[in-house]
């Protein structure tokens, strides 16, 4: 049985101050495991210091869904620049982003939804 991950790319969008960045940093690594132990495939791509780079790095990796950490202000174009990428923020800063979660734990859930619409799930007894 071949089984297709779903495969999502995570960043931090830059910000000023270090303790907000720490916190972004946090978060990511938090939902970052969190996807990995429900089987989906991360990539976390760090702290970008723009959307131009967040674009970028998203087109190099080829994932289904991006997950922004962080400020989204000033992220409406990523929609039209990535119309086949899913996306979603954690943060409390609404932008242009529409699945935006307060913490990881909302955001796995939305993704473990998202995967199970999209990709095969193996039985209990495959794992």
């Amino acid at each position: 049985m071949t089984r297709r991950l779903l495969r999502v790319v995570l960043a931090e969008l830059g910000s000023e101050d270090a303790e907000d960045a720490e916190d972004h940093e946090n978060v990511a690594i938090v939902l970052g495991r969190l996807l990995r132990d429900d089987g989906v495939e991360v990539v976390y791509a760090g702290r970008l210091e723009t959307v131009e780079h967040l674009i970028r790095t998203v087109e190099q990796e080829d994932p289904d869904i991006l997950g922004v950490v962080g400020t989204t202000a000033g992220t409406g174009g990523l929609a039209r620049a990535l119309p086949d990428v899913l996306l979603f923020a954690v943060g409390d800063r609404p932008g242009g982003i529409e699945n935006v979660f307060e913490t990881a734990e909302q955001a796995a859930n939305w993704v473990s939804g998202v995967r199970s619409h999209t990709v095969e799930t193996p039985s209990d007894r495959i794992r």
